[in-house]
């Protein structure tokens, strides 16, 4: 945010390998042009540690990041209790910790994030010691590698590796643009036991800076602004004015707010991975959610806050009995196996029997005893198919094994048939996970089938002219997995759309076995 001019100048020294001037009259001619602006952009970021994660690749160019020798972990992991500080921060912005010793460092970055009030939405760096030297050695995470980094990799470090005494140092960047750097200074060591688990904060003061406030030096501007009253007249620059700040804050933040129980929560509950957006989903709909850039990220994750705590749904027996509904009339259809047309369809009795059991024929024009004229029995018995309670095989249509065990015991009959959702692969896959990520958040209509396009889009798929996904594409995408659903809703003409909610709720959170 202020870190403008000559920082997009100095990384554009980095990213084109272009080489830092050595000769002190080309540096100051370097320096000199530089307008007044610039240099005191450069003067803020050299004071803040911006630089700090592009130091070791300053000063000799083509020097690579070296391995870091370490000792081996110890015999017994120790109870460390270590204070994190932001350095440059004045007041003084700290917390004091309890960890285990056994936490490799990349663990520990999720901690150190959560305690401090970060949202680790940069990237971070480690290096033992004081982290002063432009060529000292760092722990090389995934995205340094893939830029082309080597070194040691900070998630096969422990902490007691690399803090071992009382007094040994460590150094945490975060945001490379900001410089946010912080000193860890080990303070003791007890031994870790079942009674003493750490991951508690037991001291701090000062409230975390707001992200991308342009360093501590933009970060001192805005507290300062905030304890004297927020006056209207005298904003921090860049902002324009006093609304333009409160609208760029996160709501009702405080400089000098801290409390040790939230930060001791905030780190269990990043330990348990439960500040991911994704957390507590399948899966696969994880890995979608992930992969997700622009739009469809946004679209996703505001699904996701939609959910709410995640919780396994608790099905009604009422909602129990219209669910299994279509799929007991199936099965009751089916019996031990019947025997298809010579074009492989169902037999017009036993479609008959199917849209009489699963209500199809009460709301359905015409005797409805043709399957390739009944689309909701057609659409039942291939999506029996595909969730594994049939199975064809030389022109008779069975229940499988799975069937037969849960089909006298209707919710498991219902958990079997969620559990196999969305259906199809693919294209129809993915648009199915999304259709049941905005089912169970509340979406329907346009805006259901809109979100769904362009998380679609947003992974790649394009239509077979290459054109642009639709909103009605991607229905078409999720047709069989919104048919199954709709079908456990009432069916045909007779939809219930808060089932339909609940049961997509139930496939992405799971089914509880009480009511």
């Amino acid at each position: 945010m202020m870190a403008g001019g000559v920082f997009g100048w100095f990384t554009g020294w980095v990213s084109e390998l272009r080489p830092v001037p050595t000769d002190s009259a080309a540096l100051k001619d370097r320096v000199a042009s530089l307008d007044k602006n610039e240099l005191t952009a450069l003067t803020q970021q050299v004071a803040s540690g911006a630089f700090t994660g592009h130091l070791g690749r300053l000063g000799e160019s083509g020097q690579r990041n070296r391995e870091i020798d370490l000792a081996p972990p110890p015999d017994k992991p120790s109870l460390l209790t270590l204070t994190i500080e932001l350095r440059g921060s004045k007041p003084r912005i700290w917390r004091r910790l309890s960890l285990p010793g056994d936490l490799t460092l990349d663990v520990v970055h999720s901690l150190f994030q959560s305690a401090m009030g970060w949202s680790d939405s940069h990237l971070h760096r480690f290096q033992p010691g004081a982290g002063q030297g432009y060529n000292q050695p760092y722990f090389v995470t995934e995205f340094d590698e893939d830029e082309g980094d080597e070194g040691t990799r900070e998630d096969c470090v422990r902490l007691d590796q690399v803090l071992r005494g009382p007094g040994d140092q460590l150094t945490y960047l975060y945001d490379f643009g900001d410089g946010w750097q912080h000193r860890v200074t080990l303070e003791s060591l007890a031994l870790l036991t079942s009674g003493n688990p750490g991951l508690v904060c037991l001291g701090g003061a000062r409230g975390c800076p707001p992200e991308d406030v342009g360093g501590i030096h933009g970060h001192h501007a805005v507290a300062a602004w905030l304890r004297a009253g927020a006056p209207a007249d005298n904003v921090p620059e860049p902002f324009e004015d006093a609304d333009q700040v409160h609208s760029w804050l996160p709501f009702g933040y405080d400089p000098d707010a801290f409390d040790t129980a939230e930060a001791t929560a905030a780190m269990r509950m990043w330990a348990r991975g439960e500040h991911l957006p994704w957390h507590g989903v399948p899966e696969p709909l994880a890995d979608l959610v992930q992969r997700l850039p622009s739009q469809g990220w946004l679209v996703a994750t505001a699904w996701l806050a939609a959910l709410g705590p995640r919780l396994a749904v608790g099905l009604a027996e009422e909602d129990v009995r219209r669910a299994a509904r279509p799929w007991v009339a199936v099965l009751d259809a089916v019996g031990a196996g019947t025997r298809l047309t010579a074009a492989g369809y169902l037999s017009p009795v036993v479609v008959e029997q199917i849209g009489r059991g699963a209500g199809v024929t009460e709301r359905w024009i015409g005797k409805a005893n043709r399957e390739d004229l009944t689309r909701p029995v057609a659409a039942l018995r291939q999506n029996a198919q595909e969730v594994g309670l049939l199975r064809k095989a030389k022109g008779t249509l069975a229940p499988t094994a799975r069937a037969r065990s849960v089909a006298d015991h209707p919710r498991e009959l219902v958990a079997s048939v969620l559990e196999r959702l969305p259906l199809g692969k693919g294209f129809e896959a993915q648009a199915g996970w999304f259709l049941l990520l905005g089912l169970a958040a509340g979406e329907s209509a346009q805006p259901l089938d809109t979100g769904v396009a362009q998380m679609l889009i947003d992974l790649g798929w394009r239509t077979h002219s290459s054109s642009r996904l639709s909103a009605s594409h991607a229905r078409h995408g999720a047709r069989s997995t919104l048919e199954a659903l709709e079908s456990m809703a009432g069916g045909h003409g007779a939809t219930d759309p808060a089932l339909v909610t609940r049961l997509a709720r139930a496939t992405v959170l799971g089914v509880t076995n009480t009511l």
